[in-house]
């Protein structure tokens, strides 16, 4: 017997040799029983065999003209790689700005009144939350919570004039930095489709760690919001985004005068 798929990679095992040279004919578009025992050389009996029990496994189903094409579960099984391969990506992402700012780095989305660090490339222990696990804190007068309160904004009468001015600055600009007990902190929005806000990436360092004192410099500001850029690109790999430019075009905003 002779298996003729051609994208197929043969293995020790015999049974899934077969399975895959069926799956590679069903990568190419739905195909009848027929088609798929020309295609692997197989002979009719075993094609019909595996490809039930295919169907069992959720492998293989058939369409609405009886040909037979890849199955839900392969198409969730893709699915899990796509996350797998996106979430190596973003910890890449975040070990990397780790390592050029020597800052440690966390990603944070919203849920309700609280905020939740579900990535993070730690290197201090002694900032303000640094040694804690991943998980949820409450929205705050942090720099993370002010991008997150800025998103939320002040349309429904939230807070003074002076707040909602705030917010728009922030928004605007797309980054804010400050002190939180004792920790030098720099929150950057991570836009996803529509502007809508997918996530606030920090940056946090002992303030005399930080190349002035009491600010992160230009270099960092624009290192930060380039790897927003990048995250946000990342965040919405299922969908599209429509602000990974309007985040690359801030980066050339930043400059000695745009420094708190």
């Amino acid at each position: 017997m002779t298996i003729t798929a051609s994208s197929m990679v043969p293995s020790s095992v015999g049974v899934l040799n077969k399975v895959s040279a069926i799956l590679a004919v069903l990568e190419k578009g739905p195909a009848c029983l027929s088609t798929v025992v020309s295609e692997t050389g197989l002979k009719r009996p075993t094609v019909h065999r595996l490809v039930l029990a295919m169907q069992e496994l959720g492998l293989v189903q058939a369409d609405e003209q009886g040909q037979f094409i890849v199955g839900s579960r392969l198409t969730r099984l893709a699915m899990v790689a796509q996350h797998a391969a996106a979430d190596r990506e973003l910890r890449g992402e975040l070990s990397a700005l780790r390592a050029a700012t020597g800052a440690s780095v966390r990603l944070h989305r919203r849920y309700g009144h609280q905020r939740i660090c579900f990535a993070e490339a730690l290197r201090f222990k002694s900032v303000a939350g640094e040694g804690t696990s991943v998980g949820a804190v409450a929205i705050a007068a942090d720099p993370v919570s002010r991008v997150f309160l800025a998103w939320r904004g002040f349309s429904r009468g939230h807070g003074t004039g002076d707040d909602a001015l705030a917010c728009s600055r922030i928004r605007h600009r797309g980054w804010v930095q400050g002190v939180d007990e004792g920790g030098l902190v720099l929150a950057v929005a991570v836009c996803g489709r529509d502007g809508e806000l997918a996530a606030v990436l920090s940056l946090s360092s002992p303030s005399q760690r930080t190349r002035r004192g009491g600010s992160y410099g230009c270099e960092v500001i624009k290192g930060a919001v380039k790897a927003a850029a990048r995250i946000s690109s990342s965040l919405c790999a299922q969908g599209a985004t429509s602000r990974v430019k309007d985040l690359e075009y801030r980066v050339r905003q930043v400059g000695p005068g745009s420094v708190e």
